[in-house]
């Protein structure tokens, strides 16, 4: 029988610290990691950074505690089982132990343990989880929705555009089932992309993080004609400021359990908020282009990703806005430089700065004339095909050191100057 070897209880209580300690030591050879954490916001950092395979949870006066974290890991990937720890007879009198405990089974509580801790208790708790999910799966893990991050190492080389646009072309296939989230907090321009003016923003949703559930996302969500749900970007760098790495991990946790797609725009630096981004992530395109100064910076955006443990297996580069003028890079020379594949190219046309500029996606305008648009859909089938288990399909797959031409537009726009479009 297998048993966890991580655990995670949230507690400052030192005598539970102490009596699961020993129940841990008990195990033998089979002793799994007890780590405690003080509160709610340090326990989700720890699910980000090193996810465990149970998360004890105490019952306190906030007797939907328990149940509210139960209900967000269920959301991690994979879920996390937690485990509501409770006294005998240790509710007030005026509260039902059963009721309390019903609730929270509901809350998608896994199971409970009693204090004082019995090791005979823990031990079988440990190996029911255990056998249960051992694999890594659960029974309920396909029934969250995918997310897909864009990032980049630089402002101005199309990733908004890109985020926005992939979001509006699956928002086509899968009306009132995607959720764009605009995490680039200081300069978001997801809005103007679509051409809405949201009545509320993260920083709305910021000020009602204690009440904070399914149904209020959706509340605040603004949706777009094209069946696409957003939620804006603060208006303010100030506003911003009231948006951290816990509450954005909380949205994204949120919106996989009501959202086929959760689709989130970054801010173009490495910080908390975009790390959470990536820890929920299950695809992240990492877009750059066929510019030097570029490359360079994105060559050293893939080694932060692969010093804080993001698999490259989860990693999808696009190369936008190619084009062939001189001077410029080929597709192989950029996959050269990064030594890697490049999974996507979309190339220069002028309609995406139009398309931008007056608010109405390319992605609603799809034609078949547009090699942009058809590298667009590539990506977005790409997303779809993975959600459903197939392999990934790719617009373009350019290894190191390909002969490949790399021109993917049907227009010679080399007269256009690089910059040109937004």
């Amino acid at each position: 029988m297998s048993i966890p070897s991580e655990i995670v209880v949230l507690t400052s209580d030192s005598s539970l610290k102490s009596e699961l300690q020993s129940a841990a030591e008990s195990l033998g050879d089979q002793q799994p990691r007890v780590r405690s954490v003080a509160d709610s916001a340090e326990l989700m950092q720890v699910v980000r950074s090193m996810p465990p395979q149970v998360v004890l949870v105490p019952f306190d006066d906030d007797h939907d505690q328990v149940g509210r974290i139960a209900r967000e890991l269920q959301a991690a990937q994979p879920p996390i089982p937690v485990v509501g720890v409770f006294r005998p007879n240790g509710f007030a009198d005026n509260v039902s132990e059963s009721a309390v405990l019903i609730e929270a089974m509901r809350a998608g509580v896994r199971d409970f343990l009693r204090r004082p801790v019995s090791t005979t208790e823990f031990r079988t708790l440990l190996q029911s989880i255990g056998d249960q999910f051992g694999e890594g799966t659960s029974p309920n893990s396909q029934t969250f929705g995918r997310v897909i991050s864009f990032i980049s190492n630089k402002g101005g080389v199309g990733k908004s555009t890109m985020a926005v646009n992939t979001a509006v072309g699956l928002a086509m296939r899968h009306p009132d089932r995607v959720l764009l989230i605009d995490a680039s907090l200081q300069m978001g321009v997801a809005a103007a992309l679509l051409n809405l003016r949201p009545p509320a923003t993260l920083a709305e949703i910021a000020v009602e993080r204690d009440r904070l559930d399914e149904t209020l996302l959706r509340q605040l969500a603004v949706v777009h004609d094209s069946g696409l749900h957003m939620l804006a970007a603060p208006n303010d760098a100030i506003a911003a400021m009231d948006v951290d790495d816990t509450l954005l991990a909380r949205i994204i946790t949120l919106a996989r359990r009501t959202y086929d797609y959760v689709v989130i725009d970054t801010f173009p630096m490495f910080d908390r908020v975009v790390v959470a981004a990536l820890d929920l992530s299950d695809r992240t395109f990492i877009v750059v282009e066929n510019v030097v100064p570029t490359l360079l910076g994105a060559v050293s955006l893939l080694k932060v990703l692969d010093r804080i443990g993001f698999p490259e297996e989860r990693q999808s580069i696009i190369v936008n806005r190619q084009q062939r003028v001189a001077g410029s890079l080929s597709v192989p020379d950029v996959a050269q430089r990064f030594g890697r594949q490049i999974d996507f190219v979309l190339p220069f046309e002028k309609r995406v700065m139009v398309a931008a500029n007056s608010g109405q996606p390319i992605a609603q305008q799809g034609s078949r004339l547009s090699g942009f648009c058809r590298a667009l859909q590539s990506v977005i089938d790409s997303i779809e095909n993975e959600s459903a288990g197939s392999p990934q399909t790719n617009s373009v797959s350019v290894p190191v050191g390909s002969a490949a031409s790399g021109r993917d537009s049907e227009h010679d726009d080399s007269e256009i100057r690089e910059g040109d479009q937004w």
